[in-house]
Formats: structure tokens, sequence, C-alpha cells
């Protein structure tokens, strides 16, 4: 592939070398779509003030355009922490209480409930995720949700008849919990078997409802989950995994650090699920009435995200990222993709205002560095991915995927001295297309105080015929594709 044009930096340091190798052969596993999901919850401002206007009664304009860019194949509500005070039929019909949110405080008016998470999800073109109250709640209640939600012509699908939605909404995945192992919580689920015994009657009741549905059990430590996969694994669709990387104070390149070792937590867990877990149920009695898990159980990131200290808002969780962060996203995604085996769903958390891409004040919204990887990513990479080796740079971070036609690979460069000039090693039938994401420094950012001004620079450019290598920019995120 050619070479960008030198910069002053290129000049001063010559680029290192490094080759990537392709092996198209070595299929590493299906790359779920669903791995671009998002997230929202009843926190601070995630909601109101984030995604709905609650003095017009309204979604916000500028946030839905923004998030309908982001395509988020899923989109997961309530919560999160707050699922554990959440009463979904107080969220639904013309009387809707306002209660005092226990677990992150101020008011919840309700205003958002389960119709009109329905209808966001619908307008962003997602599938909808709900997370059932284990705690404060009951198995029936849960089964009524499912039933309010997928329900053709009994009482509660009449209720939401009655509330302006005809067709059932058919929501298919299911959360049991969430971090029930979290003594600080409002739960009381902190003994895993009471979990798994609960989990189980919850089961029940939400599969006689719709035994489609799909289940997503809440993981935690080694010892956690080892117990939960092996007396639930017949209904465990997926488990649960939340991974939040974060920095040292002074040290921003810690932060590749502490990405890096989020993937020996996807694997540990990957183990477990090997040796626990049959890939098809056998001898699942027919008295549940209910079928077993139909395919091998997977691992859900259904919160995962960059938690750093400092930030403003309800306990610290309105963040500033800046471009360094943009490229522990890439990491995270490229991590998501070699991993792709295992990982049945992720879900970014969250969506607005909370450890968040999009960021809103009362009149206007921006987009956040982290935005642009995460549509970039979702927009461009393929849906299976294929192993990649890299030699010669420690500084970058690989992964390629294909869907047929089309061979990607997505690079993170977290150098900061030099560019690296890649020597690609792979079978195609044309010239290179590179996709470049770029900022004016690691530390740059975009802000609401500077509306006009994104630090985010984005550069699509066709490389000569038969071209082998190309030369990518310090902290750079860079996709190449070419057909095959």
């Amino acid at each position: 592939m050619g070479a960008a044009v030198p910069s002053t930096a290129t000049k001063l340091f010559p680029p290192k070398m490094a080759e990537i190798t392709v092996h198209a052969d070595q299929v590493l596993g299906d790359i779920s779509p669903n791995i671009y999901g998002q997230f929202i919850e009843h926190l601070g401002r995630a909601i109101y003030g984030g995604i709905y206007d609650d003095h017009q009664r309204r979604f916000r304009p500028d946030v839905l355009e923004k998030v309908q860019q982001l395509r988020p194949p899923l989109l997961r509500y309530p919560g999160g922490t707050v699922t554990k005070i959440y009463h979904w039929k107080e969220g639904v019909g013309p009387d809707r209480p306002v209660r005092k949110n226990l677990i992150w405080g101020g008011n919840d008016n309700n205003h958002v409930g389960t119709d009109e998470f329905m209808r966001y999800a619908e307008l962003v073109g997602a599938a909808p995720f709900l997370t059932v109250n284990m705690s404060t709640g009951t198995a029936e209640e849960a089964a009524d949700w499912v039933e309010y939600c997928n329900g053709t012509d009994t009482y509660y699908a009449t209720k939401r008849k009655e509330n302006g939605h005809a067709a059932p909404y058919q929501v298919k995945y299911w959360g049991l919990g969430n971090e029930e192992a979290a003594k600080e919580d409002a739960g009381t689920l902190q003994d895993v078997q009471d979990y798994i015994k609960r989990a189980w009657y919850y089961a029940k009741l939400m599969k006689l409802q719709d035994p489609s549905i799909q289940l997503i059990m809440v993981g935690d430590q080694e010892a956690w989950n080892q117990q939960v996969l092996r007396e639930l694994h017949p209904i465990c669709d997926y488990i649960s995994l939340h991974l939040y990387a974060s920095s040292k104070p002074g040290d921003p390149a810690s932060l590749f650090t502490s990405i890096a070792a989020m993937e020996a937590s996807i694997q540990k867990l990957a183990a477990q699920i090997k040796a626990l877990t049959p890939a098809k149920v056998e001898n699942f009695s027919k008295w549940y009435r209910f079928p077993s898990r139909q395919q091998p159980v997977k691992i859900a990131l259904d919160e995962w995200g960059i938690w750093e200290a400092g930030g403003q808002g309800t306990y610290g969780l309105e963040q500033r990222y800046t471009w360094n962060h943009a490229l522990g996203v890439a990491m995270f995604l490229n991590i998501f993709q070699r991993n792709a085996a295992v990982i049945g769903l992720a879900t970014w958390a969250q969506t607005v205002n909370v450890l968040a891409p999009i960021m809103t004040n009362e009149t206007t919204s921006i987009c956040q560095t982290i935005y642009y990887p995460l549509a970039l990513y979702r927009r461009l990479c393929g849906t299976r991915s294929v192993a990649v080796t890299t030699t010669g740079a420690d500084t970058l971070d690989v992964s390629a995927s294909t869907d047929g036609k089309t061979l990607t690979l997505a690079i993170v460069n977290r150098d900061s001295s030099a560019a690296v000039t890649l020597k690609l090693t792979a079978k195609t039938t044309g010239s290179w297309t590179a996709h470049e994401l770029t900022a004016s420094s690691p530390e740059a950012a975009n802000t609401l105080a500077a509306l006009s001004t994104n630090v985010v620079s984005y550069k699509q450019r066709a490389l000569p015929a038969g071209a082998k290598t190309y030369t990518m920019a310090a902290h750079s995120i860079t996709i190449l594709q070419a057909k095959i």
C-alpha cells in the first residue's frame, strides 16, 4: 500500500516497521452484530435531560439523530443497579407515580417507561433488552412484564393494547437481575445459591409466558460463575461480564494496560463455559413445559466502558473523554472481535451523559471522542473474525474480519513518538481503502464549551493498486479494507 505523506514527526523519527499477516483460513468465530449495543438507565441525566426532554415530553431530536447514527442493534434498559428497585407497572398507562430513586438519588416521575423505551428502541433500530427486578420485585411481576411485552390476548397484553400498542413488542433478551453479588447494593442475593434458586423460579414463570425468550444470567467472580454455569446452564443463554477500564493518575497510557487485561477476563470466563456447559442440552425434562437453551452459552458484556476518577454529575459519572480514551474504545472492540466465538452481545454503558459518547446541556449536544470509533467499527467491520498476527511493533492492536467479500483490518496505533509502516500479507483482489481517525493530540477532547470544534478528523482514501505498505499516523485508528 502507498504510504501517507510523511509528517514532521515522521522525518525526525523514522517509522517503525511492522508486519501484519492475515490467516483468512483460521476463523475465530462469527461476530455478533449485538456487540455494538448501547445501554440507558434511570441514572442521573442518562434519560431525563439525555434522551428525553421532560419539559416538552418528547425525545430530544438532536440526541436521537446522534444515537441513530451509531446504529445500535441492541438497547438495554432500565438498568443496571437501579433494576433492584424498579417496578415496571409504575411506568405504563396514564397514572404514573413519582418515586424516589433509592439507588442513584433524586426522583423518577416514570414519564419514560416500557412503552416509551420500546418506541425509542424502534426509532434507533435496536432490539430491546430488558432487565428484571430480582430484589424488591417478584417472579410473577417479571412474568407479567413478559406478558405485557410479548403476549397477545391475555390481561397484560390487553393493557398494552389499551395503552396504544396493539402489536407485541417481541422482546427477546431478558436479564435476570444485575450484579446481584454486590453486597453494597439493595439486593438480597449475594449468596450465589440464593441467586440460583431465585433465577430458576423467575426463568420458569417468564419462559411459561414466552418460551422463545433468551435469558442473561448474572456473572461475577470465578467461584460465582462456576456455580451459575453448573446449575443454570440448561436455561442460561448468556452469562454477564462487566468490564470498566481506567487509567492511573498522571499516566494516560496505563489505560491500555487496563484494557488489555480485560481480554484475560473474557478468556477465563470462556474457559469456564467450555469446561462446565455442554454445547447442547440433553435430557431436559418435558415437564418444565418450555425448551432448554438451543445454542451454546455465550458471554454478555452488558456493561462495558471506561470509568475514570474525577468525573462530574451523579457519582462522578459524567466523564470528559479524550482521544486517548477513543483509542482505548477501539482496543476494546478489537478484543471483542478476537473473542467473537464466545461473545454474544455487548452494550456500552451508557449512551448519553453517563459514561457516554454523547453529552448534552439544556439546548444542544455533542459527540465525544469515543463516539467515532464506536460508529466506524459498527459501519465497516465484517461478520466473521479471522486470525491475524503482528510482528515488529508492540504499539499496535489489531483485529481482522470478513463478510465473505471484503477483508477488514482494524488497527489501533498507540505509539506517541512515530508513525508505523505496515507490511501487509493478505490475499486480496483489489486495492485497499483506508479509513483513518486521528486527533490533534491524545489529550484532545470535544466539549460543550466549544461546539464548533471537533478534535476528531476522519479521512478516507483509496490506495494505489498493488501497494503493500501503509504508514499509520501516531495515535490513530485505521480500518483498511480490500476485496477478497
